[in-house]
């Protein structure tokens, strides 16, 4: 799809607002050259009455005409913001639910192809971008023509023929010059867009590493890379501004030289109060047609949006679940026992690229992965969990390459604890219940007894990693909030509250990065001896740098630098 039929595919469903906002746009600038036409008229009319040169001047319609035009174009101007900033907000809304909805739906293993602050970027200014078009470009070219085809209009009924041309050729040549001027424009816009984004990963990495860079005395080198940034991006900006500035300057220029040229071809023929009207008719377009450089000049800078946009909605995986999504249920086998092979497992993320993984994991015997810091064993358990592309390697489940099937149906297979704590500002029973298709946290439910059945296999889970005496111990319950990030609760509890999430899916496949982080070894052997059943039931992979607080049968694999 092309960048404007994208943005007209956007625009579309807000199009009946849209085309108020325009017709009344038009409606106020055909009213302001109206006005400033009619009393031009007006006045000379008057004086030339006061000299004796006009008999009888009715004096009451034009002057009634003028009241009306001037209460026109102020009830067109407020009808036009009204209505064309509702559709634009909109618009905008429409657009953020969907940039929103193309991240969430982002495949795993493509999670980190783009830098965070340039994802918030797409979805902050990116789509901010876009509010230019419908208001400074759509809107002020449907207005400008319109307004333009009825001053040639009326041009020819008072003017005659002659008149019409000048103003048609001289409208039509500060298209052709607004158009010029896009196209001159548009690298520059293009290159506003992505060096505003390339701003803000920069300040983002800034901040982010603000304690690291003052630790290590590299806050100046930061800083002035950001200052350099700055500058050349306030150098774009004064371009265009001047760009700009220029071009406005050009069209009034050409609209003051069709007025000469109307008064030059009227004043010999026309009484003077018509060549007064067609006069500042023709100068009264320069409120619609001065607009057209700016509207073609943001013209870069929405495409240029609009492509980011695009190329964040279509890395968004939008397969559907190859079939419906199976019982999940705690405590229970919704599988048959097998195991599952891990063939040639290389990822990319190697302190040495060469090394793979070859095993075949075995139901209630976890296969413990251990060694030194910086060894690749976190990027190795998220290329099992395909959440990072794989250089070579498979990992079979009954035939089938979990690598190979999408986000929907591999995590059916596949249960990941990863090292980072991953806490929404939810309830605890909201969370727990956040991946479970089948089970609904509506805690309005009206199915009292299915209600209570939840809340048990809440209980047991809980119960499982050592926190159900601690939410006893809460006045909320179940709807204890955990605060943004986790932060009404504790480290242990956090790590211990995602196991207790993943305990209650049935995946075949259970991926565990430092599970018991942070926990008291007497806490650890409690809590494995609890999951030990669960366990038994499927094929495990778990990463630590303390294999010995594990138990001894598991089998271990080293993996050394």
């Amino acid at each position: 799809m092309s960048t404007w039929g994208y943005l007209l595919k956007l625009y579309r469903p807000r199009s009946g607002w849209l085309l108020v906002a325009f017709l009344s746009l038009t409606v106020t600038w055909l009213s302001a050259a109206a006005l400033l036409a009619v009393s031009g008229w007006f006045i000379t009319a008057c004086a030339m009455a006061g000299l004796g040169m006009i008999a009888n001047l009715n004096i009451f319609t034009p002057s009634t005409a003028i009241r009306g035009l001037a209460l026109l174009r102020t009830i067109g101007r407020y009808v036009e913001r009204v209505v064309g900033h509702e559709a634009i907000l909109r618009i905008l809304a429409d657009l953020r639910v969907r940039a929103f909805a193309a991240v969430a739906q982002r495949p795993a293993n493509q999670s980190d192809t783009a830098r965070h602050a340039d994802v918030v970027n797409r979805l902050t200014a990116d789509v901010d971008t876009l509010d230019g078009v419908p208001l400074r470009v759509i809107g002020p070219l449907f207005a400008a023509v319109l307004t333009w085809v009825t001053v040639v209009i009326i041009g020819g009924i008072w003017g005659g023929t002659t008149v019409a041309l000048v103003i048609g050729i001289g409208g039509a040549m500060t298209f052709a010059a607004a158009i010029w001027g896009a196209r001159a424009g548009q690298a520059q816009g293009k290159a506003v867009v992505e060096a505003r984004s390339e701003q803000r990963v920069a300040l983002t990495d800034h901040l982010g590493g603000l304690a690291e860079l003052l630790a290590f005395k590299q806050t100046r080198a930061s800083e002035q890379y950001l200052a350099k940034l700055d500058a050349k991006q306030t150098q774009r900006l004064m371009h265009q501004e001047r760009f700009a500035s220029i071009a406005e300057h050009a069209v009034q220029s050409l609209t003051a030289a069709m007025t000469l040229v109307v008064l030059g071809l009227t004043w010999p023929v026309l009484d003077a109060p018509t060549v007064t009207l067609l006069a500042l008719m023709t100068l009264g377009m320069n409120e619609a047609l001065g607009t057209l450089p700016g509207a073609f000049w943001r013209v870069g800078e929405s495409e240029q949006a609009a492509r980011r946009l695009m190329h964040l909605e279509s890395t968004a995986d939008h397969t559907p679940p190859s079939e419906a999504s199976p019982k999940q249920t705690f405590g229970t086998q919704a599988h048959s026992l097998h195991t599952i092979d891990i063939v040639d497992l290389r990822c990319l993320r190697q302190p040495n690229p060469d090394r793979c993984l070859n095993n075949t994991l075995q139901p209630g015997r976890p296969l413990v992965i251990h060694g030194a810091s910086g060894t690749g064993k976190t990027s190795l358990l998220a290329s099992i969990a395909g959440e990072l592309v794989t250089q070579t390697g498979e990992v079979l489940s009954n035939g089938t390459n979990l690598l190979a099937l999408n986000d929907h149906d591999r995590y059916r297979h596949i249960g990941f604890l990863s090292q980072n704590d991953q806490l929404l500002d939810l309830s605890i029973r909201e969370f727990l219940l956040l991946g479970l298709d089948n089970v609904s946290n509506d805690s309005n439910d009206s199915n009292i007894n299915d209600h209570n059945v939840k809340d048990n296999t809440l209980r047991a889970v809980l119960q499982q990693v050592d926190l159900l005496e601690t939410l006893e111990n809460t006045k909320e319950g179940f709807n204890y909030r955990l605060g943004v990030s986790g932060s009404r609760i504790s480290g242990g509890q956090s790590r211990r509250l995602q196991l207790a999430a993943l305990l209650l899916r049935d995946p075949e496949l259970v991926l565990l990065d430092e599970p018991f982080r942070g926990l008291q070894p007497e806490l650890v052997q409690t809590i494995i001896a609890r999951i030990t059943p669960w366990l038994a039931q499927r094929c495990c992979v778990v990463v630590t740098h303390d294999p010995r607080a594990l138990p001894e049968n598991w089998p271990r694999q080293a993996w050394p630098l």
